[in-house]
């Protein structure tokens, strides 16, 4: 049982992209990314199979966030712009504590070489001709520390979604039979 109130719903339709809603009404919004609830009366919800859940909290302010982050939203920024979106919100990104859920692992993240361009080097390896691993994680906890967030308040699940098939939907292994899982982030009553 999660407890949260279902009339608080947030959802998303997620495009792969860096875009952030700073929503102060539940519903049902285009065209994003991420959520941002300044003061936490709402909870955020995203769909995931593959792609990393970024789940934000600032136990002070009971503000949460909750990012959709997969290589292409990492590689056009969303972590920069989830982090303007709390300076809208008046907030440090140092009061929050971070989150990275269970994704795609550097064992299982394969790309080729026409997408290469869109990655940091820093973070990805060669296996074989024209394919390279990418840590999708490391990549994300980088941009988490040079944007502000405290290395100490960022915890990483380190659970491969595409391994771990008997717990866990992955796209790049099922295709387009794969189901989704549900990443939630509110406060109960």
């Amino acid at each position: 049982m999660v407890n949260l109130d279902p009339t608080k719903l947030v959802t998303i339709n997620q495009i792969h992209s860096s875009e952030i809603l700073i929503a102060d009404k539940p519903g049902f919004y285009d065209s994003v990314d991420g959520i941002i609830n300044k003061g936490g009366s709402l909870v955020c919800s995203i769909k995931v199979a593959d792609c990393l859940p970024l789940f934000f909290v600032n136990n002070v302010s009971k503000t949460i966030g909750l990012v959709h982050a997969g290589w292409r939203g990492i590689s056009s920024g969303i972590v920069e712009k989830f982090v303007k979106s709390v300076e809208l919100c008046n907030e440090s990104v140092t009061d929050f504590y971070v989150i990275i859920g269970p994704s795609i692992q550097p064992c299982c993240f394969e790309i080729m070489d026409d997408v290469l361009d869109y990655f940091d080097s820093t973070f990805y390896n060669p296996i074989k001709k024209n394919k390279y691993r990418v840590d999708l994680q490391a990549w994300t906890v980088y941009q988490l520390i040079k944007f502000g967030f405290s290395e100490e308040k960022i915890k990483n699940i380190k659970k491969c979604t595409f391994c771990l098939d008997d717990l866990y939907y992955s796209y790049r292994r099922d295709g387009s039979n794969s189901g989704r899982m549900y990443a939630l982030a509110g406060w109960h009553n």
